[in-house]
């Protein structure tokens, strides 16, 4: 596997962890208000975009300054050629990504149109019902209003020039249920919640190969009507008539010939009329005591999922005392020291790149390769041992090119000494 397509699979492994964790934890939590879950839901997604760029750096050690190992390391990077075969396969994977991210763009594009197209075939609504202008009151919102015989439910669009389209059979209503149902669209316009939803639209082409996320994106979409939903029933005091209008929308929309936009589903509409039934709001404080331990639990596992598929390759382990004993031992008679306080470290004047071993590129073995090496007072490279490596090839090879290494030595208040330090090299075929 390439770097690029490891790093890939990382961010798709975390991003799975995340999403799903947090499919799962308002529930555990008993995280049941509509907007909190809705916000939580949008941070999700935010996050998911932005793990490549919040990915932890290595530690950094902390030899040579708490005596327990090598007090200087550097790090090198070897890079192999990319086979015709590791080349053609990550080619076929990203264009297999960028083709479906592509063609959700391209499929939210059209959508655009079409709701465009939409609004231009539809009618203004003259003179505006009582129901409606109490509702344009009760929500102190303005927008368009319009009626078109190609929908089924009620459609908010517009982003600089709002419109609401309601379909022919909205007059089939009485006047309490056209109001609650009126409100309810006026509210996604004063939420500016069609900005809401294109954003998601472009997250949902980016991540369209992350089951997770297609989760995500359903329960943002509950939530955000179910929120409205409580907004709607405080504004007009009238929850009956609300439930109402859900069901007599619900039940018209299916014997309408007109092409339903797909703007919620019947599972959604079931759970919002559940809701509505039983509501019993939760105190701010609940809310606020949920919604952080919601938080906390994600921080956790995100940062768990970090640790368990980083960036980078294969996660290097922190230098450790067997390192310090091994460049210890290295290094023959006379003190080691390690670099720090007093003691300066060396300077590399030459130095021989290792080659990578041809048997290891067919194989396409690659990995982190850690020596410890011993500087002695004339700059001369006189121990290297290995202190973890995935491969024998990889090792011999690191060791032959560091050992042709010169330095100019490290010092100790101006005396030439003997120093100790772990040299990284890392092989990797990009």
């Amino acid at each position: 596997m390439t770097p690029l397509l490891a790093d890939l699979a990382s961010w798709w492994l975390q991003a799975g962890l995340l999403l799903g964790a947090g499919l799962l934890l308002p529930g555990l939590v008993r995280l049941h208000d509509p907007g909190t879950r809705l916000r939580l839901g949008q941070l999700l997604l935010a996050a998911t975009l932005l793990l490549p760029l919040v990915q932890p750096g290595p530690a950094p050690s902390s030899a040579g300054t708490d005596g327990s190992g090598p007090g200087f390391s550097l790090a090198i990077l070897v890079t192999g050629e990319r086979t015709a075969a590791s080349a053609s396969f990550e080619t076929a994977i990203l264009a297999l990504l960028a083709g479906g991210a592509f063609l959700r763009f391209g499929w939210l594009g059209i959508g655009l149109v079409r709701l465009r197209s939409l609004r231009r075939r539809s009618l203004p609504i003259e003179p505006l019902p009582p129901s409606i202008a109490s509702a344009i009151a009760r929500t102190a919102t303005t927008a368009e209003i319009l009626v078109s015989g190609e929908i089924a439910s009620p459609v908010t669009l517009g982003w600089l020039r709002p419109a609401v389209l309601f379909p022919e059979c909205f007059a089939g209503l009485d006047a309490a249920e056209q109001e609650a149902v009126a409100c309810h669209e006026l509210l996604h316009v004063r939420r500016r919640d069609s900005w809401a939803v294109l954003l998601e639209e472009g997250a949902r082409a980016l991540l369209w190969a992350q089951p997770a996320a297609w989760g995500v994106l359903s329960d943002i979409s509950l939530a955000r009507e179910q929120a409205v939903d409580g907004a709607a029933v405080a504004s007009t005091g009238d929850r009956r008539a609300y439930l109402r209008a859900l069901a007599g929308l619900a039940r018209l929309s299916q014997e309408s010939p007109a092409a339903a936009l797909p703007f919620h589903t019947r599972s959604h509409l079931v759970r919002r009329v559940a809701r509505l039934a039983k509501e019993v709001p939760m105190s701010r404080t609940r809310t606020s005591l949920a919604a952080a331990a919601a938080a906390a639990l994600l921080l956790l596992v995100g940062t768990a999922g970090a640790a368990a598929f980083p960036f980078g390759g294969d996660p290097q382990k922190p230098s450790s005392p067997p390192g310090a004993e091994k460049a210890a031992a290295a290094g023959g008679e006379g003190q080691v020291l390690k670099v720090g306080g007093d003691v300066k470290e060396p300077v590399v004047l030459h130095r021989v790149q290792p080659a990578y071993p041809e048997e290891a590129r067919k194989n396409k073995v690659q990995g982190v390769v850690k020596l410890a090496a011993v500087i002695d007072e004339k700059g001369v490279v006189v121990k290297v041992e290995p202190i973890e490596s995935p491969d024998p090839s990889l090792s011999e090879a690191a060791a032959a090119a560091v050992k042709q290494w010169t330095y100019k030595p490290a010092t100790k208040k101006g005396k030439p000494v003997k120093v100790g330090m772990t040299i990284t090299v890392n092989f990797r075929l990009a």
